[in-house]
C-alpha cells in the first residue's frame, strides 16, 4: 500500500476521520503511527513517527527527544546527541491505550511460561488474543502455520502494549516473534521499532536491514541513520542519508532525515554546515505543519547554541510554541509501588488537573452546565477557571445566541461562536451533499431554521416546491402537516436528514418523545432511514473542536454514556463523565466498553483535580491514590479491603475510581457484580471500614444508586433506585 510514492509499513495504521483508529488509510493529512494492536492514539502528523511522546526517561528526568523535539521543559538535562531523529515510539505509541479495545492485553509478567521448544518465551496472559492484532499484519502472517501465527500475533500485541511501560519486555516479545517468523517483513519492522525504543541501536540496525531485504522498502531510514549516530558513526549516518531515494519518502520523513543529517554533521564538528542544513529545511518545505516546524526550530536553536550564538538561540526558543505534555494514562509511581504485573483499566489517570492536561474542554449542556431550569452543582465556579471551552448540545431547538443567553442566566459566560448544536452539524451535512442555494424542507424550530439558512440554503415548507432535502430536528411546534409534507418529499426522492436520534428527552414529569421518536414517523411512512448527525457521531465533535483553532487535545465532558462519551470516543477524544445528569453510578459501573469514559467525577470539579490512575495490587484489589482497596467476590459481591459490602457504601472520588475499575474488570471477565448503592463523602471518617459490618446502624442518605442490583439467595439488597 502506498501514499504518494511511499509505502506505509504494515504495522502502521491510519485513523479514520471519526478517530476510530480502524480502517481508513487517510484522515486528511493527519498521519497516525500504529502499533500491532487495533486502534491507536491520536498522534502527531509526521508520517511514520507516531506522536513522539516527549515523556520523561524512566531513569530520571533526562528527555528522550535528543534535541529533536521542542519541549516545555527546556532546562532539564536531555538524553541527546545534539540533534537528530527524535526517539520514535511509533510501534508502541498507538498501543498505549485504545478507547475501544484491548484492556486486558496490558497484564504482563516476563517469565518462562511455555513447555515447548520455545521454553524461554515471555509470558502471555490467557486473555490476550490474536484478534487484537491489526488485520494487515495478521495477513502478513498468513503463510505461517496457524498455531504459530497466533503465537506471533500475541507476541506483537504484547510488545505494543508494553513498549511505553517496559521497553525491554517489549523487546523480549518481538524477539520471540522474530524467532517464530524470521522471514516476515512486518515482524522484523516491529522488532526494529522495539529495539530502537529500548536503545539497542546495533540490534535495531540488524532488524531494519532484515526488514528491507524482505520487503524492499525504506520506511525506517531515519531510524537507521540515527542508530549509526548512536553507535558513534556519524559518517555512516551520512552515507545512509546520501544513498536514500527521497522520492520514496513523504515530506515528514524527508525532514526527519535532514534533521538526522544536521545532527551527524554536528557530531563531526561541522557546526556551520549543521546549522546551514537546518536553515535550508524551512526553504525546502514551506508548508510544514506547526509541530514539525517547531521541531526544526528547536534543532536550529541547538545549532546556534553550539556556535556560541546564545542570544539568537534563546530568542528563537522563546518563539517556539510549547507542546502540551501528554496525559498520563496511569500513575507510573503507583504501578511501581504496587510491585505487581500491570493490569490496565479503561479508566485512565492524569497526574495534572484536567484543565491543565487538556487545551479545550468540550461541555454538554443539560446535565452538565445546567439541569433543566436549575443550575448544575459547581458549574459556574468551575467554568470561570477554564480558559478554553466550547459548548455542545444535541438539542436543535435553540440558536447559539439563545444558548449563550441561557448559560448566562446560570452565571456561565461564553459567546455564540463557541456553541455547537446538532442543527449546525445537520446543516453541515447538507452542505457536503447539496449544491449552494438548494431547497430544503425544515421540520423544527429556530435553531434549525437559522443553521440551514446560514449554510446558504433556501427553506421551503411544502413537498410540491421540490426540496432537495428534508431535515428534521426536535421542535415543540411540529405538526402533523409538517411531518406529512416531509414524508411526501422523502418519498419523492429528497434526502432525509435527522439532527440526532435521541429517543427521549428528560422532563420534570418523565421522559418525553425526542427527535429519534419523531423521525420514526417519516421513516415508517416512507421506508427511508434518515442520515443522522449530532452525538454520538464524530463529526459534531470535530466541528466543535474546530471552534477553537488551537485545539490539539480536547476533553469532552458529559452526563450520558451513549451520546457524550460514545461520541467523544468515536472522534478519538478523551472524555469525563459527571454524575449530575441523566446517568449515575450504576450506569457507569455497567457501561459497555465502547461507552466507558476516560475519567469519572461527581461534578465539574473533577476538572480542577488530578485523577490517580487505578492500579491492581498484589492482593488482587484495585486502588486509586489514597482509596481503599476494592475487588469483586466469587458471588459478585463488592469487597472493600476484603470485607463484603452489605449496606449503602460511603466513598470518596478515589474510591469511586478504584471501585469502577474493579467492576469493569469483573464485567469484562464475564462475572456479574452486585452494584451497591453509594454515597459520596469528601474524606473518610475513622469508622468507615466498620461501616459494612454486621452491627446495626442507620443508613446514610443515598446520592447515587443502582437500579441494576442482582440478588442472590445469600444477599437481598435494597433495590430501590434514587435517580439523580
Amino acid at each position: 500500500m502506498t501514499e504518494g510514492n511511499r509505502r506505509e509499513p504494515a504495522w502502521r495504521e491510519r485513523k479514520t476521520n471519526a478517530g476510530s483508529g480502524k480502517g481508513s488509510r487517510h484522515a486528511g493529512n493527519n498521519h497516525s503511527g500504529k502499533s500491532h494492536s487495533k486502534g491507536s492514539h491520536s498522534s502527531h502528523n509526521d508520517g511514520w513517527n507516531s506522536g513522539n511522546r516527549r515523556g520523561e526517561n524512566r531513569n530520571g528526568n533526562a528527555r528522550y527527544d535528543r534535541r529533536g523535539g521542542h519541549s516545555s521543559n527546556r532546562g532539564e538535562e536531555r538524553n541527546d546527541r545534539r540533534g537528530g531523529y527524535r526517539n520514535n515510539r511509533s510501534y508502541g505509541r498507538g498501543n498505549r491505550r485504545d478507547d475501544n479495545e484491548r484492556r486486558s492485553t496490558r497484564e504482563y509478567d516476563v517469565k518462562e511460561a511455555y513447555k515447548s521448544r520455545y521454553p524461554k518465551e515471555p509470558y502471555i496472559p490467557d486473555r490476550v488474543s490474536e484478534s487484537d492484532l491489526d488485520s494487515e499484519t495478521w495477513r502478513a502472517l498468513s503463510g505461517l502455520p496457524v498455531d504459530n501465527a497466533r503465537l506471533v500475533a500475541k507476541h506483537l500485541v504484547m510488545a505494543g502494549s508494553l513498549i511505553d511501560i517496559d521497553p525491554d519486555a517489549a523487546v523480549a516479545h518481538t524477539r520471540s516473534a522474530v524467532a517464530r517468523a524470521t522471514r516476515i517483513g512486518a515482524v522484523r519492522e516491529a522488532a526494529a521499532i522495539a529495539e530502537y525504543t529500548a536503545g539497542n541501536y546495533a540490534d535495531t540496525l540488524k532488524e531494519i536491514r532484515a526488514a528491507r531485504r524482505l520487503s524492499g522498502h525504506e520506511d525506517l531510514r531515519a531510524i537507521e541513520a540515527d542508530c549509526e549516530r548512536g553507535l558513534g558513526h556519524p559518517d555512516k549516518a551520512i552515507e545512509i542519508i546520501n544513498e536514500t531515494d527521497f522520492t520514496k519518502l513523504d515530506e515528514a520523513a524527508q525532514v526527519e532525515l535532514k534533521i538526522v543529517e544536521s545532527g551527524a554533521r554536528a557530531d563531526m564538528g561541522e557546526a556551520e554546515l549543521a546549522l546551514l542544513l537546518v536553515e535550508q529545511i524551512a526553504d525546502e518545505y514551506p508548508d510544514m505543519d506547526e509541530e514539525l516546524q517547531a521541531r526544526v526550530d528547536s534543532v536550529r536553536a541547538d545549532r546556534l547554541e553550539e556556535l556560541g550564538r546564545n542570544d539568537e538561540a534563546d530568542s528563537l526558543r522563546s518563539e517556539i510554541p510549547v507542546a502540551p505534555e501528554p496525559v498520563s494514562i496511569i500513575d507510573v509511581e503507583e504501578v511501581a509501588d504496587a510491585d505487581t504485573p500491570y493490569t490496565a483499566s479503561d479508566l485512565q489517570g492524569s497526574s495534572k488537573p484536567l484543565i491543565d492536561a487538556f487545551d479545550t474542554i468540550m461541555l454538554d449542556l443539560d446535565g452538565v452546565c445546567y439541569l433543566g431550569e436549575d443550575p448544575a452543582p459547581h458549574a459556574a465556579e468551575v467554568l470561570e477557571q477554564v480558559n478554553s471551552a466550547v459548548f455542545m448540545t444535541n438539542n436543535a431547538i435553540r440558536t447559539p445566541a439563545e444558548v449563550v443567553q441561557k448559560l448566562a442566566g446560570f452565571g456561565i459566560n461564553t459567546s455564540a461562536e463557541y456553541v455547537m448544536t446538532s442543527a449546525i452539524d445537520g446543516a453541515g451535512l447538507l452542505g457536503k451533499r447539496l449544491p449552494p442555494g438548494a431547497k430544503v424542507l425544515v421540520i423544527g424550530e429556530n435553531g434549525l431554521v437559522e443553521a440551514v439558512t446560514a449554510a446558504g440554503f433556501e427553506i421551503v415548507q411544502r413537498a410540491d416546491e421540490h426540496p432537495a432535502a428534508v431535515v428534521q430536528g426536535l421542535g415543540r411546534n411540529i405538526t402533523y402537516e409538517m411531518l406529512e409534507q416531509g414524508a411526501y418529499a422523502v418519498a419523492a426522492g429528497a434526502m432525509f436528514v435527522g439532527t440526532n436520534m435521541d429517543p427521549s428527552v428528560p422532563t420534570g414529569d418523565g421522559p418525553a418523545p425526542g427527535n429519534g421518536s419523531l423521525l420514526k414517523v417519516i421513516e415508517t411512512a416512507t421506508g427511508q432511514e434518515p442520515f443522522v448527525t449530532g452525538k454520538p457521531h464524530a463529526t459534531i465533535y470535530k466541528m466543535a473542536a474546530d471552534l477553537r483553532p488551537d485545539t490539539e487535545r480536547p476533553l469532552a465532558v458529559g452526563d450520558r454514556l451513549d451520546t457524550d462519551v460514545a461520541g467523544a470516543r468515536a472522534a478519538g477524544y478523551r472524555s469525563m463523565h459527571v454524575l449530575t445528569g441523566a446517568q449515575g453510578f450504576a450506569d457507569v459501573a455497567l457501561a459497555e466498553r465502547e461507552n466507558r469514559p476516560s475519567f469519572i467525577a461527581r461534578d465539574l470539579r473533577g476538572l480542577l483535580v488530578t485523577h490517580p490512575g487505578p492500579v491492581k495490587n498484589p492482593t488482587g484489589v484495585w486502588t486509586a491514590g489514597d482509596s481503599y482497596g476494592f475487588s469483586i467476590g466469587e458471588r459478585g459481591e463488592v469487597l472493600r479491603e476484603k470485607q463484603a459490602i452489605t449496606e449503602p457504601l460511603r466513598i470518596t472520588e478515589n474510591d469511586y475510581r478504584a471501585l469502577i475499575a474493579a467492576i469493569w474488570e469483573a464485567k469484562d471477565e464475564g462475572r456479574w457484580t452486585q452494584i451497591p448503592q453509594v454515597e459520596f463523602v469528601d474524606e473518610h471518617s475513622e469508622d468507615d471500614l466498620d461501616y459494612s459490618l454486621d452491627q446495626p446502624r442507620e443508613a446514610p442518605e443515598v446520592i447515587h444508586s443502582s437500579s441494576a442490583v442482582l440478588e442472590t439467595e445469600e444477599t437481598t439488597p435494597d433495590t430501590e433506585t434514587l435517580f439523580d
